[in-house]
């Protein structure tokens, strides 16, 4: 089975895993449930992003977390678990300066990011930049948002391309959501 295909499959557990839990009471699809799955989410993600070949160089997968930990914990908890061979190395940071390095940066507190400042930053560091909330697609290329109780992606095209990012077209299928082009 390909590579592609084996990381297919994980998003379609994922997937179901998610649905049998937003299937259930309100009160079973609690916080640490959606912190834990937008985990599960960044771990099968990270393989349908193709990042350019300076990135590859590293030594590590490097997974950062600017502002407090929204995710309780559960992002370092990925640590040791591989992408494209490489450990993931979890990391928070305090500034955009201090995730030069990073693969994928989870943004916790979008709301203080400037959009202009994170996209003129994005042309010169190819990183993946992830948040929660559908209105701040202008900030991150991938974004989780609640609907239906479920957890969806939406995910901005135009962004991952200044930073010089594309993604599998399997990745895109899942998304409930895709802005480019502006839209």
């Amino acid at each position: 089975m390909s590579y592609m295909a084996k990381g297919w499959r994980h998003i379609c557990v994922i997937f179901i895993v998610t649905g049998c839990l937003a299937g259930g009471s309100v009160s079973a699809f609690s916080e640490l449930n959606t912190n834990q799955i937008k985990s599960a989410y960044l771990f099968q993600i990270s393989k349908f992003v193709f990042w350019p070949e300076e990135r590859k160089q590293f030594d590590h997968f490097n997974l950062c977390l600017l502002g407090p930990d929204s995710y309780q914990g559960n992002l370092q908890k990925m640590q040791g678990r591989t992408v494209f061979n490489k450990a993931i190395k979890f990391q928070r940071v305090q500034t955009l300066a201090d995730a030069q390095k990073c693969h994928l940066l989870v943004l916790s507190s979008p709301a203080r990011i400037n959009p202009l400042e994170l996209s003129a930053w994005l042309r010169t560091h190819p990183v993946l930049t992830v948040a929660d909330g559908a209105q701040n697609i202008d900030k991150a290329m991938v974004v989780f948002v609640l609907e239906d109780q479920r957890v969806r992606l939406h995910i901005n095209i135009d962004l991952a391309r200044i930073a010089g990012l594309s993604f599998a077209a399997n990745l895109l299928e899942v998304a409930s959501k895709i802005k480019k082009g502006g839209q």
